[in-house]
């Protein structure tokens, strides 16, 4: 099966991005390789925000950039489980090279017995003398045996290997979806994201029924984060993404976005339904107090701006996006702790 795109623009807009992207690198003189086009790509289409800050923070301290750090970079994005597969990869190359010494040691032994079932036949061809007829018999016999007992060794060997083989394939899948989670929150990223919104227009066009997108962002995150520092910060955000779990059901899908943003995805859902399930996510944010047991130190209550978009037949993933940005951007403008729709 063909893995799906990440990337939806249309040709202007990627040849637009394309532009920004080698301005971007020859601006900060980096090299145009393709590890570093694409992270600068990915930094002016703002598809990962994470990928954004983490760069505007190395380009805020210095206008050239040593190469490691952003190979460091591109590794924590790109290749988050690239040393797990190679651990993977050695395992599977020490398997085969253990069948291929086996199948090696087994095709000479065949190739023996062959030799002594020709032999055994040109006996019983050329009537030599029952002595020898005996003997060869003898040999033969035993001979059998030894081959049957590598053939038994080389089934069980497979049967081993087989088992190994399993486990590597289970561990694998267990790489490709961990590779699918927000370390920090438990919930899904911004990869599991974009293909989750692409197959969700895809189905949404199928069945022709449109879904609603919501995009979430924390008020005041910033302000908090200064005040009380970045660990009670990651509590916040903790806290934020347990409680849209708990509000979401079905085939609901909720990631972190990206910093303080979060998004949802609602199947099947109208822009009456999404307003509807916005404002039930906005108020069970807001209903609890995070606070810390240890000190019994309160830090008050948690408030969340959300804009809500319903899918339309010719959306492209970063025009749904967009919109429902736009809207929560008028969530902001508005006051803030509310839902807004565009």
């Amino acid at each position: 099966m063909t893995e799906k795109s990440n990337y939806s623009d249309n040709r202007s807009k990627a040849a637009e991005f394309l532009r920004l992207a080698i301005a971007l690198l020859g601006k900060y003189q980096l090299p145009t390789h393709p590890h570093n086009y694409q992270m600068a790509y990915e930094y002016v289409s703002g598809k990962n925000q994470s990928l954004i800050d983490d760069l505007d923070k190395l380009f805020g301290q210095s206008k050239s950039l040593e190469e490691n750090q952003l190979q460091t970079l591109y590794k924590q994005y790109f290749l988050q489980d690239e040393a797990s597969l190679e651990a993977m990869r050695q395992e599977i190359r020490l398997i085969i090279s253990s069948i291929l010494k086996e199948f090696n040691y087994s095709s000479g032994k065949l190739s023996d017995y062959s030799q002594s079932l020709n032999r055994y036949a040109d006996i019983l061809d050329n009537h030599h003398s029952s002595a020898e007829l005996l003997e060869e018999t003898h040999r033969v016999i035993e001979e059998t045996q030894a081959t049957a007992k590598s053939q038994h060794r080389v089934e069980l060997q497979m049967t081993s290997v087989i088992a190994e083989i399993d486990s590597l394939r289970k561990e694998l899948e267990q790489v490709k979806e961990e590779s699918k989670i927000d370390s920090l929150t438990g919930i899904s990223n911004r990869k599991a994201f974009d293909a989750a919104l692409e197959h969700t227009i895809l189905t949404s066009r199928e069945t022709k029924k449109p879904f609603c997108l919501l995009l979430l962002d924390i008020d005041h995150f910033k302000t908090f984060n200064d005040t009380y520092g970045h660990l009670v910060g990651d509590k916040v955000l903790r806290y934020v993404a347990a409680s849209l779990k708990r509000s979401i059901k079905g085939g609901d899908f909720v990631a972190r976005f990206g910093g303080e943003e979060f998004a949802i995805i609602l199947p099947a859902t109208s822009i009456n339904g999404g307003m509807i399930v916005a404002e039930q996510i906005r108020k069970a944010v807001s209903s609890g107090t995070l606070t810390d047991k240890a000190t019994d130190t309160s830090y008050g209550k948690t408030m969340i701006s959300i804009g809500v978009t319903q899918s339309r037949a010719s959306d492209l993933a970063n025009e749904l996006v967009d919109r429902a940005d736009k809207a929560l951007y008028l969530a902001k403008d508005r006051g803030r702790n509310r839902v807004e729709k565009l």
